[in-house]
């Protein structure tokens, strides 16, 4: 049961940036506050604790957390009994310095302690600073689900942390080894949502294809996870992200063909199109590999919607490794990619190893405009190809840039926007494509 609310606990706030898995922590250190006693604020300004939970693996995230914390800093001015408090990524990978660089802030707590967070603010009302950073720490959520908020839509981590070490990434230093959590536990938790109203579920890892490492008495696969969370009652939709195109199995094309409720929908990074780049990445595979798994995937489900993440401007990348990943777009047709110029990011294996950062700004900026605008006309030709369908859009409510429409997905993942005068929120309804964008579908309902 949540604990009594305590009249000193006041209202709370968190900040999020980054990944799902961000999305889903912050979530779950607001159901640890609220199961202490803590109003939730969606107004910083109206908040006695503040956190933001951060992310590392580009500088503009890091910058976009100072800034905040900046904004924070004139809160504790008027309010000196403000809690302020930096979580993930950036929290520990930085650590301490953050105290330095921001020294109105109170606590600074790793990726692997957002569900101690009353704790450490009970620590700083009696007078401590709070620095924690076990970066292997054991996470336990299971006594926060009751608190969480009811969603159509709910993420569930099943694993933490990476053991892959690409050259770029910063993952493994900052969220620690692969762990993966019972599938029993899973199960359960997701049992939960789904009484609690969640229609949609979405597992989340690092590396979620290697989901099973570890654990004991025997190590369970990512496939037997989706066939025992697929099975329970109440559950319209099953998505999981994201995937590493080395760990990638033949039994997940089999679960997505065997499982109705499995959506059609695979996020799978290739990061570089060029074998000599991904053998710099520490990737672990080829063009002509990742183009076999797209292959297979399609062969399994001719109607999956792809996507990928890729980096342009890696050290050493020449015109014609760059040339090469735009064939690997041109080829898979994703229906979205997101696309990132590479930052050098301390504690990294391209710094320690001494890969120099040597593709200049203005390149990089170049080629990643230039795959960015090939990926939207490409977007657009894969979502052109549903007008004149009718698909079946679970809603989630008021569209964000008109509130007068309706915003739902399809099985792919691909947004649709229909007219309407109700709230379709929470509801399975067909809808008619009539045009398409690179970035939505949209139509009629039927």
């Amino acid at each position: 049961m949540p604990a009594t609310p305590a009249a000193s606990s006041g209202s709370a706030f968190v900040y999020t940036i980054g990944c799902q898995m961000n999305e889903l922590d912050s979530e779950l250190s607001l159901a640890t506050l609220q199961g202490d006693g803590f109003d939730i604020t969606h107004d910083p300004a109206l908040a006695d604790v503040v956190f933001v939970n951060t992310c590392s693996v580009r500088e503009k995230a890091e910058d976009k957390a100072f800034s905040f914390l900046g904004r924070m800093k004139m809160l504790k001015r008027q309010n000196p009994n403000l809690v302020i408090g930096v979580l993930g990524c950036m929290a520990q990978k930085e650590g301490e310095l953050i105290f330095r660089r921001a020294p109105y802030v109170d606590i600074v707590a790793g990726t692997r302690q957002f569900t101690q967070v009353n704790d450490f603010v009970k620590q700083v009302r009696a007078g401590r600073r709070v620095l924690a950073l076990g970066r292997d720490d054991e996470v336990r959520t299971e006594q926060r689900l009751k608190a969480r908020d009811t969603r159509v839509s709910a993420f569930v981590s099943v694993m933490r942390g990476c053991d892959h070490h690409c050259t770029y990434c910063v993952v493994p230093n900052t969220r620690g080894r692969e762990d993966s959590r019972p599938l029993e536990e899973i199960v359960q938790e997701c049992r939960i949502l789904v009484g609690e109203g969640a229609r949609e579920i979405t597992l989340l890892g690092q590396n979620i294809d290697s989901y099973g490492k570890r654990l004991q008495p025997r190590r369970r696969s990512l496939a037997e996870l989706l066939y025992a969370v697929a099975d329970i009652a109440g559950l319209w939709r099953l998505r999981f992200i994201t995937s590493h195109p080395s760990d990638l199995k033949p039994e997940l094309f089999a679960a997505f063909r065997d499982l109705p409720n499995l959506m059609p929908y695979l996020h799978f990074p290739a990061q570089s199109g060029s074998d000599a780049v991904l053998a710099r990445m520490r990737r672990g595979y080829t063009h002509a590999r990742y183009m076999e798994l797209v292959a297979a995937a399609r062969q399994a489900v001719p109607d999956i919607g792809l996507a990928g993440d890729t980096i342009v401007g890696f050290c050493g990348e020449t015109e014609e490794d760059f040339q090469q990943t735009v064939e690997l777009h041109r080829k898979t047709q994703y229906q979205t990619s997101f696309i990132f110029m590479y930052s050098e990011r301390e504690f990294t294996p391209a710094v320690k190893l001494g890969l120099a950062d040597d593709v200049p700004p203005g390149v990089k900026n170049r080629r990643c405009n230039e795959l960015m605008e090939l990926q939207r006309q490409w977007s657009r030709e894969v979502n052109r190809q549903r007008v004149g369908q009718v698909v079946q859009v679970l809603g989630e409510g008021e569209s964000k840039r008109d509130p007068n429409k309706q915003e739902g997905r399809n099985p792919q993942n691909q947004v649709v926007i229909v007219e309407s005068g109700r709230d379709l929120r929470g509801e399975l309804y067909n809808v008619r494509i009539d045009r398409a964008t690179n970035a939505a579908l949209y139509g009629t309902l039927v």
